[in-house]
C-alpha cells in the first residue's frame, strides 16, 4: 500500500502546460508521467534486490518531479547498495527542502553512512560552451559538480580545441576546482604600447630575451625527483631478484617432496625449506610495497613539488589494452 500511495503522490493532479521544448510539464516541472515510470522501475528493482538500479531510478523520479517519498526511497536504496557517490549527491539535493519526518530520519542515517567518503570536482570552463570532461576515464558532466570518492583522480577536460589534463587529490567533503585557463609560455612577447604618431624612422631593436624562471622560487630542486626515480629503480630491481628467489625456494620445496600430496618419505629439511620460503615471500611483499610507495612519492614530487624550467613538466600517462591497464610517469620537454 505504501508504494501505491507514493506513486499517487508523484502523479497527483496539477496544472499542466506545454514547456518550451514541447514536452508536457506540470507546475513548471518535467513530465510527471516520466517520473512515475522511473519510480515504478525503482519499485521493481528494489523488489528484485537490485538496490543500485533502484536507487538510480528513484533518484531520476525525484529529479523529474521532486517528492519526499521519491528522495527517501532513493536514499534508502543507495544505503543498501552502499553507493556513496549517489548517496552524497542525494543528501546535497535535499538542502533547501522541507523534509517530512520519514525523510528527515533517512537523511540523518545517510549523512552518517556516507560521511568522509566523497568529495567533488568542479570544472571551471570560463564560459566556453564546448567543454567536455572525463574523470578516471569515465565521461562526466562538466556543467555541475562531479561526485568522486576521496583520493587521487585523473581529470581530462576538452575546452574548445584545447585539451587539459590534471591529476588532482580530492579530500573528503572538499570541492576541488579544475581551471581550464592556461598561462602563456615564456618567450611570448606582446607588442609595446604606442605613444603616438612616429616622427621618423625608429632605430631597430632586438627583443630582450625573457628571464628564465627560477626553478627553486616556488618549488624544490628537480634533483630530488631524479633521486626518487633512481631509488625506485634500485628497489624495484631488488624486488625482482627477491621475487625470483622466492619462486626458486617454492620450486625446491615442491620438487623436494615436501608439498602436501607428495609420495614417499618426507626429507628431514622440509621445515627449514618451508621457513626459508615464507621469509623470502614476506621479504618480497615488503619490497613490493616499498617500490609502490617510492613510485607514488616520486610521481607526486615531479608533478606537484618541482618547479620545472622552460616548459618541462612531469605527467602521468595511462594506457589500456584488451587484457591490461598500465600507468607510467614521464618527463616531457618542449
Amino acid at each position: 500500500m505504501a508504494c501505491i500511495a507514493v506513486v499517487a503522490a508523484v502523479a497527483a493532479p496539477a496544472t499542466a502546460h506545454a514547456g518550451e521544448n514541447g514536452t508536457t510539464t506540470v507546475n513548471g516541472l518535467p513530465d510527471v508521467d516520466r517520473a512515475r515510470a522511473a519510480y515504478d522501475r525503482g519499485v521493481r528493482a528494489n523488489a528484485a534486490g537490485d538496490y543500485a538500479n533502484a536507487a538510480r531510478a528513484f533518484a531520476e523520479a525525484d529529479a523529474l518531479a521532486p517528492q519526499p517519498a521519491s528522495l527517501e526511497a532513493a536514499l534508502e536504496s543507495a544505503m543498501k547498495a552502499d553507493d556513496a557517490l549517489l548517496g552524497a549527491e542525494l543528501v546535497d539535493r535535499a538542502d533547501g527542502r522541507a523534509p517530512d519526518a520519514g525523510l528527515r530520519l533517512t537523511l540523518e542515517a545517510a549523512r552518517k553512512r556516507f560521511a568522509k567518503r566523497t568529495g567533488k570536482i568542479k570544472i571551471d570552463c570560463h564560459g566556453e560552451a564546448r567543454c567536455l570532461a572525463a574523470v578516471d576515464g569515465a565521461a562526466a558532466d562538466a556543467r555541475k559538480p562531479i561526485y568522486v570518492a576521496a583520493g587521487p583522480h585523473a581529470v581530462v577536460v576538452q575546452r574548445g580545441e584545447e585539451r587539459i589534463e590534471r591529476l588532482v587529490e580530492v579530500k573528503a567533503d572538499v570541492i576541488v576546482v579544475v581551471s581550464t585557463v592556461t598561462i602563456a609560455r615564456a618567450g611570448t612577447a606582446l607588442p609595446p604600447p604606442s605613444s603616438g604618431p612616429s616622427s621618423g624612422p625608429q632605430p631597430a631593436t632586438s627583443p630582450t630575451p625573457p628571464t628564465p624562471p627560477n626553478e627553486e622560487a616556488h618549488g624544490i630542486p628537480r634533483g630530488w625527483f631524479f633521486v626518487g626515480l633512481g631509488l625506485t629503480a634500485v628497489v624495484g630491481g631488488v624486488t625482482v631478484v627477491s621475487g625470483l628467489d622466492a619462486v626458486s625456494k617454492h620450486d625446491r620445496f615442491k620438487t623436494g617432496n615436501c608439498a602436501s600430496g607428495g609420495t614417499g618419505e618426507l626429507p628431514v629439511d622440509c621445515g627449514e625449506m618451508s621457513d626459508a620460503g615464507k621469509r623470502a615471500q614476506t621479504r618480497t611483499n615488503v619490497l613490493v610495497g616499498a617500490t609502490a610507495v617510492l613510485a607514488v612519492t616520486t610521481a607526486a614530487i615531479g608533478i606537484f613539488a618541482v618547479r620545472w624550467r622552460n616548459g618541462t613538466q612531469a605527467r602521468l600517462t595511462f594506457g589500456t589494452s584488451h587484457a591490461s591497464a598500465t600507468a607510467g610517469l614521464e618527463v616531457v620537454t618542449p
